[in-house]
């Protein structure tokens, strides 16, 4: 059994017929009537001139290279069961996230931050000063969405409101690559993102870095339609709006801002034709310098309610990060903060802080940029607190090794996505702890170059027998397996840890769901039915989860037990144990006991521990302990 093969060199088109008996010509007259279905006229009649008809033996292995060339070349035949399949699994995805999202939050930012800020901000009534919270000045813009699903009595909607922003990037990626590949890479490139396990682990979470994520991809977007459409004021707005929303959802924004201020007089200044035949060396500078004005300005306006903010509170626009630039003396309203200490662990850097903390090498550490795509996992700051895709990191390299030899129209974006990934993640890098989610922004042109990669890949196809055409076809297909089975697998597992099906079921209800996920729920529901309501809670060890405390909390930070000691060596008598506490707010104390004891016998001498023992022991009265969690009243 044969089949006969015509090759578009301009399309890049492969059409695959059954043998005809009648001889060469007729069979060129069959490929061409079959090749008419998807060229022009004029394509055809090129076509006509350059035929090359190669007769084929027909293999297992030969049909699969033919079924690549028709998924990713717009074959009419394949398309529909094509896309049917891709939106198949794009769907499944979603199903599956909607099922481990559909549970109450248990994720520790949402529990300290993300809901546990709006929920303050309704009970107060208005936007408020807190701070003790440290994370209360940060950008909130997704938190205020949160907060209407709160104000309406959900606190598992705030999940969905987040995974929306998810998808909202999957269609971002599927614009692109749809205008510029098809609609198979396009659908393919927003599976892939969505099928990334750090995206699906942020999906069923109330934190905001996906947000952040979109705004940022968007933002990026808009700059390469600015340069596609000759430089129009109206991307460059978009840009910049999209930017401001980026900083006003997370603090990491300012790097977008930062990079793509860089890559707006670069690009005007190269790929402006206007400014290169301009003979004016005046306007040649100015016209860079103007645009990116016009976009910095654009996402700062957007960006300025949460500067005035903290402006007003702070004095301070970015509180709490460069004090020691806009106010260097900046005294905190905090009742414990006078009785805080810096742990002194700041200034190591990643790499001091990896060696220190992880005791890694130094080969382990210049590997780092490697790592990441390889060694990610969940709940593990040593291996990045989740995990990215190797798809990502293989892909993109071939995404910059075009096999046909020709020059695309869009080469310099490619480039422009390389950047904006590197840089990114290169600010990450050199934060103090390095986690997935520090750089995450870079993963929608990770995944952009991923499938120009594929697509270089899937062309090498066309040169049967050849040794790129081994490489090429092994990668695809060890890639597509790995992609199923990783994907599988990381769902299979988070519905073992998440357990959402017991929930959903009402097999268990939902205060015995959130307790089987953290400890202190039942000392918190104690704290909310016996605890009156002015009294104030000090927290020990908490991580500074308040979100279900329904009293007023003050969340621990630093080094606890060193911060107790002060506490308790300011107070001159026993007789003025309470008068002390009472002056600053502080009615009962919550506290982790096995970490709270162990902190006493690691950071603290045994003079310092056996005060704080004394203390507890005369002035702290138990009143209810499960779950190696406790409550006292100050007495």
């Amino acid at each position: 059994m044969y089949r006969y093969l015509l090759q578009c060199p301009k399309k890049n088109i492969a059409v695959r017929i059954n043998p005809c008996k009648s001889g060469e010509v007729n069979t060129a007259k069959r490929i061409l009537k079959a090749a008419s279905t998807i060229h022009s006229e004029k394509t055809k009649n090129r076509a006509i001139k350059k035929l090359n008809v190669n007769v084929l033996p027909e293999s297992s292995i030969w049909a699969l290279r033919g079924s690549l060339l028709d998924m990713f070349n717009n074959n009419k035949i394949k398309i529909i069961a094509i896309i049917g399949n891709l939106c198949t699994s794009i769907i499944a995805i979603i199903l599956m996230i909607t099922l481990l999202a559909s549970v109450p939050p248990v994720d520790r930012d949402s529990l300290t931050h993300h809901l546990a800020i709006p929920k303050l901000y309704l009970q107060a009534g208005e936007i408020i000063e807190l701070p003790c919270i440290i994370f209360s000045y940060y950008p909130m813009n997704l938190d205020m969405l949160y907060m209407v699903s709160l104000y309406f009595g959900s606190d598992i909607a705030p999940k969905f409101i987040h995974f929306s922003f998810a998808v909202l990037t999957a269609f971002l990626i599927f614009q692109y690559l749809n205008k510029r590949l098809n609609r198979n890479y396009a659908l393919l490139g927003s599976l892939l993102f969505l099928s990334i396990p750090i995206i699906i682990k942020l999906s069923i979470t109330v934190y905001v870095d996906l947000g952040l994520i979109f705004f940022s991809t968007a933002s990026l977007l808009a700059v390469l339609k600015w340069v596609e459409t000759g430089f129009k004021l109206k991307y460059i707005l978009v840009a910049g709006a999209a930017c401001g929303l980026a900083m006003g959802t997370k603090y990491n924004g300012l790097i977008t801002l930062f990079l793509i201020s860089m890559f707006v007089p670069f690009l005007y200044s190269r790929l402006s034709k206007d400014n290169s035949e301009d003979k004016n060396r005046l306007n040649h500078s100015i016209k860079p310098v103007a645009w990116t004005v016009i976009f910095v300005l654009s996402a700062l306006i957007i960006f300025s309610p949460w500067m005035v903010r903290n402006y007003k509170w702070t004095k301070n626009p970015l509180h709490p990060f460069y004090n020691s630039v806009f106010n260097p003396k900046i005294e905190t309203e905090c009742v414990i903060s006078k009785f805080t200490q810096d742990s002194g662990a700041g200034g190591l850097g990643v790499l001091g802080y990896r060696k220190l903390l992880h005791e890694e090498s130094w080969w382990e550490m210049a590997l780092l940029p490697i790592r990441v795509f390889f060694q990610g996992e969940d709940n593990n700051p040593k291996y990045f607190d989740g995990r990215l895709s190797p798809l990502l990191l293989i892909f993109s390299i071939f995404a910059f090794i075009p096999f046909n030899k020709k020059k695309e129209p869009y080469d310099y974006e490619k480039k422009v996505l390389l950047a904006f990934a590197a840089l990114f993640f290169a600010f990450a890098f050199f934060s103090t702890v390095l986690r997935i989610r520090y750089f995450s922004p870079s993963i929608p042109p990770l995944v952009i170059l991923s499938i120009y990669g594929l697509k270089n890949l899937v062309e090498t196809l066309q040169n049967r027998g050849s040794l790129k055409f081994i490489v090429a076809y092994l990668i695809i297909i060890v890639s597509g397996i790995y992609l199923i089975i990783s994907t599988t697998g990381y769902f299979i597992e988070q519905f073992k840890v998440v357990k959402p099906l017991q929930y959903i079921s009402g097999k268990i209800g939902k205060d015995e769901y959130i307790a089987s996920f953290r400890y202190e729920y039942p000392a918190m529901q104690y704290i909310n039915k016996n605890l009156l309501p002015d009294a104030t809670v000090l927290f020990f060890y908490l991580g500074g989860r308040g979100y279900y405390c329904d009293r007023k909390y003050i969340p621990d930070s630093g080094n606890t037990v060193k911060m107790f000691y002060e506490m308790i060596s300011s107070i001159k008598s026993s007789d003025g144990v309470k008068p002390f506490f009472k002056e600053l707010g502080i009615t009962h104390f919550l506290i982790n006991n096995s970490i709270f004891m162990k902190s006493m016998a690691e950071n603290i001498d045994k003079n310092e521990s056996d005060a704080i023992s004394i203390f507890m022991q005369r002035h702290a009265k138990k009143l209810f302990d499960e779950k190696g969690y406790s409550v006292f009243e100050i007495i």
